[in-house]
């Protein structure tokens, strides 16, 4: 089953590059399209890390979010959380799709073993969701968000080099489950992907904590392709070294992408290497960006 007429805004991200916007590190998309029975459908995907910056953007940009279908959160974090009881009220009700471990406690552990607060903010829980008229839906496992269009669910952490470098000092991420600290390695990390009519397979990721190669293998193992059209989404490169940098974009390339556009978390050094591994794919990101998928963009176009 494929959608057609795809169109995504990106309501906030890093960067900002169109007067009258307000960039954050935070990443939210509207996600706009015909599903595969041929209804308008409207998807939110991830609520930003500044709620005024976020709010703003949509009044600006003009967007309505009223009638939402549905809210995907692409992990527990707050740089992708923090609005999503606004989003809600705007939505006047809707689903919200995460994994398990969204919700759940974590902290950030100093080298000292001091724990500070992190994952979804104070006021954007469960019960706050519930409260103004949100369905909260938690699975590990993909599910068909609108008729056609897919989450990831857990991705699979199967190849041999995107790993979660390990703490040489104590410091590090902490989750608490069923009342244990344990490790933080981020496993509510999912996608979402689409098959489009006329283009092929476009995928929308959050941060990619679990690597960029990763989840497009399970998007290729979900949806039987060995191709993607389109990459749009962060791909936490950011502060990797060259050389895993470049492994990943020689990896990435197996995909046969047409449309690359990594953002957020990717960070400038990665970015300019991918835009040099991709000159022909790479399109800039940024606050108030849209992708048709009736328009092929200019990739290096703003």
């Amino acid at each position: 089953m494929s959608v057609s007429n795809l169109k995504v805004t990106t309501i906030a991200d890093n960067l900002v590059l169109k007067p009258g916007l307000w960039g954050q590190w935070g990443l939210s998309y509207l996600i706009e399209l015909n599903d595969s029975e041929g209804v308008s459908r409207k998807v939110l995907f991830d609520t930003a890390n500044d709620k005024q910056p976020f709010l703003y953007n949509i009044e600006k940009l003009e967007l309505d979010l009223s009638g939402l279908d549905a809210i995907v959160l692409s992990h527990g974090h707050s740089d992708h959380t923090v609005a999503t009881v606004e989003a809600v009220k705007m939505a006047w009700e809707c689903k919200v799709y995460a994994h398990p471990h969204c919700f759940l406690d974590r902290f950030y552990r100093s080298k000292e073993g001091k724990l500070t607060r992190g994952g979804v903010p104070e006021g954007q829980g469960i019960k706050e969701i519930e409260e103004v008229g949100g369905e909260v839906i938690l699975t590990p496992d993909q599910i068909e968000v609108v008729p056609g269009l897919w989450t990831t669910g857990k991705v699979p952490r199967i190849n041999d080099f995107e790993t979660i470098p390990p703490s040489t000092d104590g410091s590090g991420r902490v989750i608490v489950v069923n009342g244990e600290h344990v490790e933080d390695h981020i496993l509510c990390d999912q996608s979402l992907w689409m098959n489009v009519e006329d283009s092929g397979c476009w995928v929308i990721t959050g941060c990619a904590h679990a690597g960029p190669v990763n989840t497009l293998t399970q998007v290729c193992n979900l949806g039987g392709k060995t191709n993607v059209y389109a990459y749009i989404g962060g791909t936490h490169l950011v502060g990797r070294q060259d050389e895993y940098v470049m492994r990943t974009a020689e990896e990435l390339r197996k995909f046969n992408l047409k449309l690359f556009s990594p953002c957020h978390c990717t960070g400038f050094n990665a970015m300019s290497i991918l835009s040099k591994k991709f000159p022909e794919q790479f399109a800039v990101n940024y606050c108030g960006r849209i992708f048709n998928s009736w328009e092929n963009p200019s990739p290096m176009v703003l």
